[in-house]
This record gives C-alpha cells, sequence and structure tokens, in this order.
C-alpha cells in the first residue's frame, strides 16, 4: 500500500502553484522616452473627445460617451448611470412618458445635452435643495460636457 506524499516530502519546484504566498509589489512607473525633462501625456478626455459636440448629440450618442467617460475613469459608476439614462431609448416609452407627454421618442433627434444638464441641475436645486448627491452629481455631469471641444 503506497501512501499520498505530503507537502513536506515534495520539493518546492513540484509543489502545487497557487498555494504559494505572493508578495505584493507595487508596479514600477512608467519610463517615459529620452530627449525630454517633461513626459507629455494626452488627456483621456482629449482622446474620447476628438469629434464630439455635447451640444448636438444624440440619445444614442450620448449612451455611448458615457460608456467611455465612466471606463476611462472621468465619470464616477453614479454619474455614469445618470448620464447614460436616456428615456427615448426605452422600449416602452409610448406607452409611458409618451402617454403622458404626447410625445414620441426620438433617438436619433441631435439635443443640446449642456443645457438638459443645466435644467436637471436647476431643478435638483430648487426641489432637493437638502440632498447634495444629485446636485454634486449633476454638476461633475455638466463640468464634463462643458470641457468638449467646441461646447
Amino acid at each position: 500500500m503506497t501512501t499520498a506524499p505530503t507537502l513536506k516530502s515534495v520539493p518546492p519546484a513540484s509543489r502545487p502553484r497557487g498555494r504559494d504566498v505572493v508578495v505584493f509589489q507595487p508596479p514600477t512607473p512608467l519610463q517615459g522616452e529620452g530627449g525630454g525633462a517633461r513626459v507629455l501625456t494626452e488627456s483621456p478626455l482629449k482622446s474620447i473627445l476628438s469629434d464630439i459636440n455635447a451640444r448636438a448629440m444624440t440619445p444614442r450618442q450620448m449612451q455611448s460617451l458615457s460608456l467611455d467617460l465612466y471606463v476611462s475613469g472621468i465619470l464616477s459608476w453614479e454619474e455614469h448611470v445618470d448620464l447614460m439614462f436616456q428615456p427615448d431609448l426605452l422600449p416602452n416609452f409610448s406607452t409611458t412618458i409618451g402617454a403622458l407627454t404626447g410625445e414620441r421618442p426620438r433617438p436619433d433627434q441631435p439635443r443640446d445635452f449642456v443645457r438638459v444638464w443645466e435644467q436637471k441641475l436647476d431643478f435638483e436645486r430648487r426641489f432637493a435643495p437638502t440632498q447634495n448627491a444629485p446636485q454634486d452629481r449633476a454638476l461633475s455631469i455638466l463640468s464634463v460636457l462643458r470641457r468638449i471641444p467646441g461646447t
């Protein structure tokens, strides 16, 4: 009868990986290319917003932009959720919001999202003055939209 080897009897090179203790080491800083004393980096906002106008975007484009801004770390999760919610893209728009307003969904109709978020911020300040979180999110989103070139 053979007995199974114990961990102490197995040489370290053949021990199962994953049971070893791994010491955390912080990542090394990126090295810039030679030639200058300053390392120039491009803003993630600039690369995302190269051909966008926040004053003439469709709700579909705004959803896509919101995801890009969240993934790049510019928006928080809560800001992303607020910005990506576009009522015109809801499948039941005509039986809910449309039934109340008499409008049809226009997901491909450009609109001025800077103005939309100015109105949202104004609404939050007037009707929920004690709730700071929605105001802060609206202000943060508005400041990002205002930084878009051509806005």
